[in-house]
């Protein structure tokens, strides 16, 4: 008898191999890619995966897995369920410390939407393979994370200069190779520095390029690349200032 589930067909059912631990039934299933099965518990639990198409053989046929093709099929999925798991795990986590890194900070910005802001912080950082914890602790230690702020020429939570700006458009190959997605949309560095204290999540970009361009330019040394975004006379102080908040919240978020 022939069984229709969403996505899958079951053609019958044929004898069950030593490798399918658990399972009381082997099945053959039609060739849809991305569709496979998972076992747990005794049970067959199917998973129909979105925009799932037929595989044709030459014939125009649709082509049926093997048990053996079926149980790759089935690997690949649980792996590919995995990671995305345990990605968002680890992307829960870190919102969580980036939180945790405003409510401890005594002079928090009045009124700040650490909720918005925690939650950009992540989305970056994860854009650009940035780490959030060094994202948050130069905003903090900058502006404790205000946003649209004006301080002299520095503009935005991760206060970026006019200088800066325009050495982006003069010197794009000693950044970030993302600078220019930013870099592209704008005539001239005028027009992207203006826009640097208006648009929070700009600001928040470039910054975090900025950073893990000194972080390359620096082989990975952090303390040096702090020095280099800060670039002031107290750049020593300033980078030993974020590493300790750096190493406070790496040591919780690994516990």
């Amino acid at each position: 008898m022939i069984k229709h589930i969403p996505g899958i067909q079951i053609f019958r059912k044929i004898p069950v191999k030593k490798t399918a631990r658990k399972c009381f039934v082997g099945i053959e299933l039609t060739g849809i890619a991305g569709a496979g099965f998972i076992v747990s518990d005794g049970r067959i639990a199917y998973e129909n995966i979105a925009k799932a198409r037929p595989i044709k053989n030459k014939a125009g046929a649709s082509k049926t897995l093997s048990f053996e093709e079926a149980q790759k099929k089935l690997a690949e999925t649980n792996r590919i369920m995995l990671v995305k798991k345990a990605e968002q795990s680890y992307l829960r986590r870190k919102k969580a410390i980036i939180s945790m890194i405003m409510k401890e900070d005594k002079n928090l910005a009045h009124g700040a939407d650490t909720a918005k802001i925690a939650e950009n912080i992540v989305k970056v950082a994860q854009e650009y393979g940035a780490d959030p914890i060094h994202i948050a602790c130069i905003a903090k230690k900058e502006t404790h994370f205000t946003e649209n702020i004006n301080k002299g020429a520095a503009k935005g939570m991760m206060q970026v200069t006019p200088i800066v700006s325009k050495d982006m458009f003069q010197r794009p190959n000693i950044y970030h190779e993302k600078i220019s997605d930013i870099t592209s949309k704008y005539k001239n560095p005028n027009e992207l520095y203006k826009d640097l204290q208006k648009k929070p999540l700009l600001n928040l970009r470039v910054g975090t390029l900025l950073y893990l361009s000194h972080l390359k330019n620096s082989q990975g040394n952090v303390r040096q690349a702090l020095m280099k975004y800060n670039g002031s006379k107290r750049k020593a102080a300033y980078a030993e200032d974020v590493l300790k908040d750096i190493r406070k919240y790496e040591n919780r978020f690994s516990n």
